[in-house]
């Protein structure tokens, strides 16, 4: 076993395919467990934007399987990302983990997050350079949004979410998200 701090990509690489969600942060290897809501809500989330895209064709929608090397050199896994055309990987490239920064991350929380380890990863976006994160809390059906140098906002599933400037044009009930 390697001592803490010294986990490679290589590494993360060899963990099993047990379900479970790992990241590389700060050289650890670290396990975001998710259950069933967690996963649905993810997907449903997922799919509203990619429907919206499927009209709008300005970039993709991918799942939380996505690692995305972010400028401090962890790999974070949103639950869902959504990035424009511009900057969606092609040849090799879309072969690797992302190495771009997303401009839509949706985190979904689980029973088991812990309140810290969520709020760090949220700034990491944000310090990274992503414009907009999501947090969705299945449980008070809520949707904070986040951005750089912005208080955070707090959507009630009777309120419209929209994602301006990356999403130019949608706009979704929040209560369609649970």
């Amino acid at each position: 076993m390697k001592p803490k701090g010294t986990a490679t990509v290589e590494d993360l690489l060899k963990m099993p395919e047990d379900g479970q969600k790992y990241e590389l942060v700060d050289g650890e290897i670290v396990v975001s467990p998710t259950g069933y809501n967690h996963s649905r809500i993810a997907i449903k989330i997922g799919h509203i934007i990619a429907t919206f895209l499927d009209e709008h064709p300005i970039g993709e929608v991918c799942s939380s399987d996505l690692g995305v090397w972010l400028s401090n050199r962890n790999l974070r896994s949103p639950d869902v990302t959504y990035v424009r055309n511009e900057k969606v990987p092609t040849g090799k490239a879309a072969q690797n983990f992302a190495e771009f920064v997303p401009d839509l991350a949706v985190e979904v929380l689980s029973p088991s997050d812990r309140p810290k380890f969520v709020s760090r990863k949220i700034e990491e976006f944000l310090e990274n350079g992503v414009p907009i994160v999501w947090l969705v809390n299945p449980e008070a059906k809520t949707v904070t949004e986040y951005r750089p140098a912005s208080e955070p906002k707090v959507f009630s599933s009777d309120d419209t979410i929209y994602a301006v400037p990356v999403l130019p044009g949608f706009s979704c009930r929040v209560a369609r998200f649970f």
